[in-house]
């Protein structure tokens, strides 16, 4: 009998273990979905929010601006409109913008986002010739394999199946056993590595790294105010040392005169070339949680005037890893009121 009793009691036991154990693992789920949710929830409010500001406030050299304070001149009181409606307002930095330039601000409950402008990329589709042989430097490409790689990319692009020189059509991807060419021009920037023979030289970049990097956008400037050091390096004359200087100089003051760029760094350019100092309509939001998981990256587009009524419009969404910038702690915060970080309990 007494051993009958010691039986059941080591089979309660068992099971009393096996059901916390089962207990504690659902709860543990259950806590992860909620994490989950909450960062998805706050992301989601900080795209929102972004999206908001981008469509209402001010833009200048240095980015948007956060408030309703509108400077129209120099030493002219702020107001909230002009006199003249068709008056432009100043450009002039006033110190309290967000960024475009891909700096890592703080957004709503943990989360954190960065905010690049599509004239600071290097669009393959649209930007200008003299900044090809920069792009193709700064990703090793001998100079011999530049124009093999514009005609393979014209290839993938246009309707028709005729061969450029050193081009490629759906044959040759075929026998790459790869997937045919769109015959349009690239929507993502990560279409890139699809482009019979530019995998090699992309290589050594990740998704994260290439998106943001390259652009699908129409843009044909290079805007200064917001390159990466990458891209700077496709400007002729930049090599690294100066695209440091670039970014450590506009974090101070923005660029807002194309002449006093150029001067300043002795650069092979005119004022005439295309170099932007204004973001566009147009860029990337990238978008990550404290909590983990992967970088969101959304394409977004202004549509003021769209005959639907729609204020913007979302291109597309990428998955990416997290990489040196969304891993670390560095993220500072805006003086957005709509993106005000919480204040201590009681306070």
């Amino acid at each position: 009998m007494l051993v009958a009793v010691l039986a059941a009691l080591v089979v309660i036991t068992l099971l009393a273990a096996a059901i916390a154990t089962v207990s504690a693992r659902a709860v543990a789920e259950a806590q992860a979905d909620v994490t989950a949710f909450e960062a998805e929830l706050a992301m989601t409010g900080t795209r929102d929010t972004l999206l908001y500001l981008l469509n209402t406030q001010r833009q200048t050299f240095g980015g948007i601006t956060v408030d309703d304070q509108v400077v129209w001149s120099v030493g002219q009181a702020t107001a909230s409109r002009p006199e003249d409606e068709f008056e432009e307002p100043s450009r002039l930095p006033i110190g309290n913008e967000i960024r475009l330039d891909g700096t890592p601000y703080l957004g709503l409950d943990g989360a954190r986002f960065a905010l690049q402008d599509d004239a600071g990329l290097f669009s393959p589709n649209w930007s200008f010739p003299m900044y090809r042989p920069g792009f193709f430097s700064m990703l090793g490409v001998p100079a011999e394999e530049w124009a093999g790689l514009e005609a393979k990319r014209l290839d993938y692009q246009d309707p028709d199946t005729l061969y450029r020189l050193d081009g490629a059509e759906a044959e040759q991807y075929a026998k790459a056993e790869l997937p045919a060419p769109t015959n349009r021009p690239l929507v993502t920037p990560l279409e890139t590595r699809g482009i019979l023979g530019w995998g090699k030289p992309l290589a050594a970049m990740d998704d994260n790294a290439l998106a943001s990097t390259i652009t699908a956008a129409r843009t044909v400037q290079v805007n200064v105010n917001t390159a990466p050091k990458a891209v700077l390096r496709a400007l002729p004359g930049v090599d690294e040392a100066t695209a440091e200087r670039i970014v450590a100089l506009r974090h101070d003051l923005p660029f807002m005169l194309q002449w006093q760029f150029v001067d300043a760094f002795n650069l092979p350019l005119s004022e005439e070339d295309p170099i932007g100092l204004l973001a566009v309509g147009y860029g990337t939001l990238k978008l990550w949680h404290t909590a983990g998981g992967p970088v969101q990256l959304v394409h977004w587009t202004l549509t003021p005037v769209d005959a639907g009524g729609r204020p913007w419009r979302l291109d597309y969404e990428i998955a990416l890893p997290r990489d040196d910038v969304t891993d670390s702690a560095i993220a500072r915060p805006t003086q957005a009121p709509l993106l005000a970080q919480p204040g201590p309990p009681g306070g």
